[in-house]
């Protein structure tokens, strides 16, 4: 079953990551993203931007969107990035969330992705 692992971090969190300081970091979360492509689990994965550079749209009238700066939610963390992942159960979405080195730091959802299952959801 696919799973969507949102990471989350904020400006502390991110430098962490950053420069020499961060190499051990990129090292090990190199080493998994690896390992869950050696694997075959690995379907994608990215970071975001700083949040600075998100725009909410709202269209209730689609010739007119409301455009504001973002991002939606006003909180210390923020969505910073993603893996999708095609794992055999949630138990191993969990594991591979708990190894994600910024789960030390800030939190990581884990989320079903529904698909020809999501019925079961």
């Amino acid at each position: 079953m696919k799973y969507l692992l949102m990471i989350y971090d904020n400006a502390d969190s991110r430098e962490l990551f950053a420069g020499e300081q961060g190499a051990p970091l990129m090292a090990e979360m190199d080493a998994l993203f690896a390992e869950l492509q050696e694997s075959g689990e690995l379907i994608s994965t990215d970071a975001l931007a700083d949040p600075s550079n998100t725009k909410v749209v709202r269209a209730p009238d689609v010739t007119a969107p409301v455009v504001t700066d973002g991002p939606l939610a006003e909180a210390k963390e923020h969505f910073g990035g993603y893996l999708v992942i095609d794992v055999a159960s949630e138990a191993r979405a969990v594991e591979v969330a708990a190894r994600f080195p910024s789960t030390r730091f800030t939190p990581m959802e884990v989320r079903p992705i529904l698909g020809d299952a999501g019925e079961e959801m």
